[in-house]
């Protein structure tokens, strides 16, 4: 690798497998290998082939410009067979300030050298790009922008709900205390960054225009669950190799849990809320921009149909935005592919109407958008079951 050009990969959220130089200012950047634990390959191998689950669908790096001129460089970024279809566009890059989604990029279908994309930089004198297949921040600022929203808004605060093996907090963001409660929280697969549009989320509840819910409604908010996963540059697994996401049976059952998991298992149990939205950021389509599931209706125990009928009737008429396509995925635990998620413990035992979110992601605000419409959305029907 050439001084004039080079790409770093030792930071928090970094994540990047070998780095070849392959031309002049052309580099060939692997995915990090990630080895999942072998009852989870197990269950993919039983239901899916091998696939279901992806995983390595995660890339993150800087780019350092170590001339006194301008440069150009192309970095192509190598997929796995299993993550490949989980990283579509848009990707993203950022100097200084908030992240930008990344114009010249291309997407490459499989062919002689493999599934792949290109993205083609140009950076200043000294200058320093991260380029990422989403908009990172380590664990340790995403605590701190919500410990400040806390700070900011009265009479809401922060919870502290476990830790992980590396000793980082999980932290529970929370409105004031109403008889109804939503939950929104990140997805345990580490790589797919919604804390921004759950914090935004949060200062839009405090707000004077949504007054009539957060009146009625608490909402509480998790933007970190798998935080080592994160830090360690892993899609699915935490820091120590297990699934949290998929280990909510162990937890439900009383059996030893990924830490990650049995946070989230206590919390729902002491909060008890009446709906959860688990929130995503990926692509797997180009034809569509936002993908959402729900525990089957039919499927959720008698007392909590109400209440799954009222969300499931609110999303399909009032959530639409232009330009977008909705993705509708029921999750029906009777069926067993699909008794991994962890809806039937979490419906069974606390009474929880689940929902899934794949947000939109074209850019920042689009995503804020976006969250804040589904929470909105379920609250409302939170309020009026009927």
């Amino acid at each position: 690798m050439t001084n004039e050009i080079t790409i770093e990969t030792d930071f928090p959220s970094a994540s990047a497998g070998a780095i070849r130089e392959i031309g002049p200012r052309r580099f060939e950047v692997d995915y990090k290998p990630e080895i999942l634990p072998d009852w989870f390959q197990a269950v993919l191998d039983r239901f899916w082939d091998g696939g279901g689950v992806p995983k390595e669908y995660m890339f993150h790096v800087r780019v350092c410009n170590n001339t006194d001129m301008p440069q150009e460089t192309t970095l192509r970024f190598l997929f796995s067979p299993v993550g490949q279809s989980y990283l579509d566009l848009p990707w993203w890059m950022r100097c200084e300030g908030p992240w930008q989604p990344l114009e010249s990029v291309e997407l490459h279908a499989i062919n002689g050298d493999g599934p792949h994309l290109d993205a083609t930089i140009s950076l200043a004198p000294r200058e320093i790009m991260s380029v990422a297949s989403a908009p990172y921040e380590s664990p340790e600022t995403v605590d701190q922008w919500t410990r400040a929203v806390a700070t900011d808004l009265p009479d809401w605060t922060t919870r502290e709900i476990g830790r992980t093996a590396a000793k980082r907090p999980i932290l529970a963001l929370e409105s004031p205390p109403r008889p109804l409660r939503l939950l929104a929280s990140a997805t345990m697969q580490g790589c797919e960054p919604t804390w921004m549009g759950l914090l935004h989320t949060a200062r839009a509840w405090a707000s004077d225009d949504l007054a009539d819910l957060s009146d009625r409604v608490q909402l509480c908010v998790v933007p970190l669950t798998n935080p080592d996963g994160l830090a360690e540059g892993f899609s699915v697994i935490n820091g120590v190799g297990e699934v949290p996401k998929f280990s909510t049976h162990l937890a439900s059952a009383g059996e030893p849990a990924p830490l990650e998991t049995q946070a989230m298992w206590d919390y729902l149990d002491q909060l008890r809320p009446q709906a959860r939205i688990e929130m995503h950021a990926h692509f797997t389509d180009p034809n569509f921009t936002r993908s959402i599931g729900m525990h089957e209706v039919e499927a959720m125990p008698e007392a909590i149909r109400p209440m799954g009928r009222a969300v499931e009737r609110a999303l399909d008429a009032h959530y639409h935005s232009e330009g977008s396509t909705n993705r509708r995925v029921r999750i029906d635990p009777r069926i067993d592919e699909h008794d991994v998620y962890g809806v039937r413990e979490m419906a069974e035992r606390f009474g929880i109407v689940e929902i899934f979110l794949q947000a939109i992601a074209e850019d920042l605000d689009d995503h804020n958008a976006d969250v804040l419409a589904c929470v909105t959305t379920v609250a409302s029907a939170m309020i009026r079951p009927a």
